[in-house]
C-alpha cells in the first residue's frame, strides 16, 4: 500500500504545481531583476486608446464595460488586442485629454516634463497613453524618489499627478 502511496502523492503533487505555474504571470528576467509581466489588454473609452495604468476617469462617468477576449479581439483590434480588449463607455462625452493638455492645465515647467511620471505614486510606462479627465486631477507636483517605496526609477525625482479622491 506504501509503495503505491508514494507515487500517486507524488504525482498529485507535481499536478498541482503544473496548474500553479499556469496560473502565475509570466516571469521575465531584465537586467538581474525578475519582473513579473501582466497581461496588458487594449483600453479604449469612447474608441480612444488608453491603458489602466494610465487612465484618470471617475467610475462613475461609465456607462458600460465590455471585455473581448481571444480570436474576437484579434479580429477585430489587431495585434494590439492580443491580450483582449476592455471596451468603456461613458455616460456623456467628457472632455478627456492626453498628457500635454494636463501639462498645460497645470503649467508643468518644461524641464519637469522630463521626468518619470506617475499617477498617485505609480509608474505610468506608456504616456502616449494617458487619457484624463481633467475635473479629477487634483494637483500635479515634483515628489522626490525614494528607493523604499519604489523600484520604477533612478531619478532622483519624478512628476506625480494627484487624483481626486473618490466618494
Amino acid at each position: 500500500m506504501k509503495t503505491y502511496f508514494l507515487p500517486l502523492l507524488m504525482s498529485f503533487g507535481l499536478t498541482l504545481s503544473a496548474k500553479a505555474q499556469l496560473l502565475e504571470p509570466v516571469r521575465q528576467r531584465k537586467e538581474g531583476i525578475i519582473t513579473l509581466e501582466q497581461p496588458q489588454p487594449l483600453v479604449l473609452v469612447n474608441n480612444q486608446e488608453t491603458a489602466t495604468y494610465a487612465l484618470i476617469l471617475n467610475p462613475d462617468d461609465i456607462e458600460n464595460v465590455k471585455v473581448v477576449k481571444g480570436e474576437n479581439a484579434l479580429n477585430r483590434f489587431g495585434e494590439k488586442a492580443t491580450d483582449g480588449a476592455v471596451i468603456i463607455d461613458l455616460k456623456e462625452e467628457l472632455p478627456l485629454v492626453r498628457l500635454k493638455e494636463v501639462y498645460k492645465a497645470f503649467k508643468v515647467p518644461k524641464k519637469q516634463q522630463k521626468l518619470t511620471l506617475a499617477i498617485n505614486g505609480k509608474h505610468v510606462e506608456d504616456t502616449a497613453l494617458l487619457l484624463a479627465d481633467l475635473r479629477q486631477v487634483e494637483k500635479v507636483e515634483v515628489a522626490d524618489f525614494s528607493m523604499a517605496s519604489s523600484r520604477w526609477s533612478f531619478d532622483e525625482q519624478y512628476l506625480n499627478i494627484i487624483t481626486k479622491a473618490q466618494p
